[in-house]
């Protein structure tokens, strides 16, 4: 479905407008870890989209269960008896592993998706550096050329007009809020995260991981959870140098 002007009009294009100036993600601002990804997916009707987008207005962060119950297809991973999510289980694996300081098991991550996962009253923050939902990459699923609205029209010049604005609202963000660790997931966008920090990468796990600090946060560029090739004893050895990097 590609004509959202015409099924949304002026509401749908303030929506997509207020997103751009505000939305950063779900969690909490003040938690100790912040994730931060390139953007969120998308793969259901634009109508489902046009509800998120009405729930996730004027603020820049938000509860990602209470806030998004017009979702059903998203509050899925939330609900009682939900399996882990991809994207998500290696990220609570690392949060997990710095709280505790050992391995999480496969149902403790599950129960951490779960109740609180994204959540206000967390101590972390699920973050997209982009702040419109895309299906893919690709040219064929951009979804907003029709809002007629400036530098929407494809999505290069969507990043192209708006990313350096966001990479440095999330510096200024991350000044603000200070918290103790920033991991950046996704190694395909490495030179788009070294932008976003004020101080040069070092890979210290061969294109695994990459760290930086400045001051008091710690960051770190990690591959996607879903990355092909990248192993259980990976995952361990990435969270075990992030944890004890001096």
């Amino acid at each position: 479905m590609s004509n959202l002007q015409t099924l949304f009009g002026e509401e749908f294009r303030y929506l997509i407008q207020e997103r751009i100036k505000n939305f950063w993600g779900y969690g909490n601002l003040n938690g100790d870890v912040w994730f931060v990804g390139m953007e969120e997916g998308h793969n259901q009707d634009n109508e489902v989209l046009l509800e998120r987008f009405k729930a996730t207005a004027n603020a820049e962060v938000f509860d990602i269960y209470e806030d998004l119950r017009v979702d059903l297809g998203h509050v899925y991973w939330f609900e009682d008896g939900a399996p882990t999510q991809s994207t998500y289980r290696k990220l609570i694996y690392l949060l997990l592993y710095l709280q505790n300081k050992t391995e999480p098991a496969l149902e403790e991550i599950r129960e951490f998706q779960i109740k609180q996962f994204g959540r206000k009253t967390s101590n972390h923050a699920a973050l997209e550096l982009m702040p419109l939902p895309a299906k893919s990459t690709r040219k064929k699923d951009w979804l907003y050329a029709e809002a007629d609205i400036d530098g929407l029209r494809t999505r290069k010049e969507y990043l192209a007009t708006y990313k350096p604005t966001r990479v440095q609202r999330l510096r200024e963000m991350i000044g603000k809020h200070k918290p103790k660790v920033v991991i950046f997931y996704s190694r395909v966008y490495l030179p788009d995260w070294q932008e976003a920090i004020p101080v040069p990468l070092k890979e210290v796990v061969s294109r695994k991981l990459h760290i930086a600090k400045d001051h008091d946060t710690l960051y770190a560029v990690v591959p996607h959870s879903t990355a092909f090739g990248v192993s259980n004893a990976d995952w361990k050895e990435i969270a075990d140098t992030i944890l004890n990097y001096p």
